[in-house]
């Protein structure tokens, strides 16, 4: 008996929670692309702000580049973490 009554308490719960509506939070896109330097390599806990000129230029040597081709001629435009981080960039600096 109480095996049945937990189990329909289960059911109503589960019932329950396929009813409401979720939303979920959107992260805001923000630009990762930025240019590498032999300071950004070897210095990771000290981070400098970028000028946005410099990150624009970072962000078009890698829609540039061979890598971004390699990269989609193998994996095409999506799951491809450097077409997401393009497309970000895009998103972010369009707002």
């Amino acid at each position: 008996m109480k095996t049945a009554f937990a189990l329909a308490a289960t059911l109503a719960l589960a019932a329950g929670c396929a009813t409401q509506d979720v939303q979920v939070a959107q992260a805001t896109p923000t630009c990762k692309v930025a240019p590498v330097t032999t300071a950004s390599a070897t210095e990771a806990s000290v981070k400098k702000p970028v000028s946005e000129i410099r990150q624009r230029e970072a962000q078009m040597d890698l829609a540039s580049s061979s890598y971004r081709m390699r990269n989609l001629d193998r994996q095409g435009l999506f799951m491809n973490n450097v077409e997401d981080a393009i497309r970000d960039c895009d998103t972010a600096i369009n707002r």
